[in-house]
């Protein structure tokens, strides 16, 4: 709800539509900056024979191609600037490889593989000036003017400490040798860039940490937000409540369909009703009654009346009606221990309709030996 507080962190589901809805990832791009400028002097210090030979034989063939004679044609001269190119190209290349696989990895591995065009969309609220100014003011940018003073600061300090510690050799340069000089300005060179390095190591995992803390920040929800996300998850607690409701009903009804067909309805004398359905001609076998409806109070009356509507045979039995319904599942049959009890049920039934039948014979045989149920 607009003005509600955000206190909770973000769920599962939040966090991932954050990520493959609106591409918003936890991401440092001072990380990248780092890694990079390691990479790259990393690649320049192992690189370093491989392109000094090279520089060295493009500068040999550019000083043996300028005491050359040429016959003012445009070809000749450019056959010698393409092939200072093509060195050149040559020369750099295999750093160009090195520094943007070192930025893709390091990109990858922050954002996990994640590729997407969606933060590049246009976005109307970022016109707004309202926005842009809110914008100025925000943690985000001050915690950016913060580093830029930072890495301005360090800039200046170690190229100034570097200079002015190295004042002396750098004044004698003049009189050495010229390959002896360039190494020495590239090793200073090297040693500051080195020395920022490890700065910028320190200053991308404070950043990193900040935009962790903004993400997680960025992300948080509130309650409401909590609890509608579980309403769309699970379904609205009032829906599933109707949904069951409804099943029940379903149930149920299905459950009255079957109490016609009931040889007996064991009563209590409202509290409790269970429809029992036994078929005569299967007493020999392993079959055994099987409770076809069972209710409590209302439900109870309603298995009742239907009973009653129907000729269905309807007896008293406290004790055997409640253990019946807590004990039996509805379309189980009777475990063992009831059988006596409801055979004798039975056969008052049958002999009430004047039907002989071997029901009394089978419970004490199924009694004896253990039935199923």
């Amino acid at each position: 709800m607009p003005g509600e507080e955000k206190t909770e962190k973000a769920t599962p589901k939040k966090r991932r539509d954050a990520r493959e809805k609106e591409g918003k990832v936890l991401q440092s791009k001072e990380i990248v900056t780092a890694v990079s400028v390691l990479g790259t002097f990393a690649a320049l210090a192992a690189l370093s024979s491989y392109i000094f030979i090279s520089l060295t034989r493009v500068v040999t063939d550019g000083v043996s191609a300028v005491g050359q004679e040429f016959n003012n044609e445009i070809s000749s001269y450019q056959a010698v600037f393409l092939k200072v190119v093509t060195d050149c190209v040559m020369i750099v290349m295999p750093l160009c490889v090195i520094v943007a696989f070192i930025v893709i990895i390091s990109v990858m591995a922050q954002t996990r593989g994640l590729f997407t065009m969606k933060p590049l969309k246009p976005k109307f609220s970022k016109l707004n000036p309202l926005n842009g100014i809110k914008n100025m003011f925000s943690a985000q940018a001050v915690v950016g003017i913060l580093k830029g003073m930072i890495e301005l600061a360090a800039i200046i300090a170690v190229v100034y400490g570097q200079v002015e510690s190295r004042i002396t050799e750098i004044v004698s340069l003049v009189d050495t040798e010229p390959i002896y000089a360039v190494t020495y300005i590239a090793n200073t060179i090297f040693n500051i860039i080195m020395i920022l390095c490890v700065i910028f190591v320190f200053v991308a995992a404070g950043d990193y940490l900040f935009q962790w803390w903004q993400f997680e920040k960025n992300l948080k929800m509130s309650k409401q937000e909590v609890k509608d996300e579980y309403k769309q998850i699970e379904g609205d607690p009032q829906i599933k409540s109707k949904i069951k409701q409804k099943q029940r009903e379903m149930a149920q009804s299905r459950m009255m369909e079957q109490v016609p067909s009931a040889d007996v309805v064991v009563r209590n004398p409202t509290h409790y009703a269970v429809a029992l359905k036994y078929n005569i001609d299967e007493a020999d076998s392993e079959s055994a009654p099987r409770v076809v409806a069972k209710g409590q109070d209302a439900l109870a009356l309603r298995i009742i009346k239907i009973a009653e509507e129907h000729n269905v045979y309807i007896t008293e039995n406290r004790a055997l009606a409640r253990e019946l319904y807590e004990t039996v599942d509805l379309g189980r049959e009777i475990p063992t221990k009831l059988f006596n009890a409801v055979a004798v049920i039975l056969t008052e039934m049958y002999t009430a309709k004047g039907i002989i039948s071997n029901v009394t014979e089978a419970a004490g045989r199924r009694h004896r030996y253990g039935g199923r149920g």
